[in-house]
């Protein structure tokens, strides 16, 4: 008797990316990034921030996967509110997961991403606390050259100037010849 893989039978070959509907979700959020086990990142597992700078070493995005997302229960305003929603989610994702949970605890070299009025900022898990690491994620190349030539960012989407901008006389004369 042959059994077959469920994403085989039904045609799914990915996970779905956790990570762009965390970026794209309009409310304020949380992902938990935990290291992919492969070779590349045995040594970097379980380090602290401090011991990976040793090696030489930052956290890489392409070494992390999503396991996990929701939405924030409180918006932290000041520093000291972010510092306790990350806390909060360290004490969640250690005593209480939630059922659709399949990491591991929340541990030293995790990630927890935070979203927060469209504003993403990610938060190493060190010995003691959290190191926040604003290179994490690159930069959106897409949104950076949509901004320098177009007034928004309609391009994304495949439609040029899309935005609320009107155009010159000058760009009218030149789609009438």
């Amino acid at each position: 008797m042959k059994i077959e893989k469920w994403d085989e039978v039904n045609g799914v070959d990915e996970s779905p990316n956790h990570m762009a509907a965390f970026l794209e979700s309009a409310t304020d959020s949380y992902a938990i990034l935990q290291l992919m086990r492969t070779d590349e990142t045995v040594y970097e597992r379980f380090e602290s921030y401090a011991s990976l700078q040793r090696q030489g070493k930052e956290p890489d995005v392409d070494h992390y996967e999503v396991v996990y997302r929701g939405d924030l229960p409180k918006t932290p305003v000041t520093p000291a509110e972010v510092i306790a929603q990350l806390e909060a989610l360290y004490v969640q994702f250690n005593t209480d997961r939630p059922e659709d949970f399949t990491g591991h605890s929340l541990s030293v070299s995790d990630i927890v991403a935070l979203k927060v009025g469209g504003v993403v900022s990610c938060h190493y898990v060190d010995s003691v606390g959290f190191q926040q690491i604003p290179s994490f994620l690159p930069e959106n190349h897409l949104k950076n050259a949509e901004m320098t030539v177009e007034d928004d960012y309609g391009m994304i989407d495949g439609v040029i100037n899309n935005g609320s901008k009107e155009p010159t006389v000058a760009q009218l004369e030149q789609q009438a010849r």
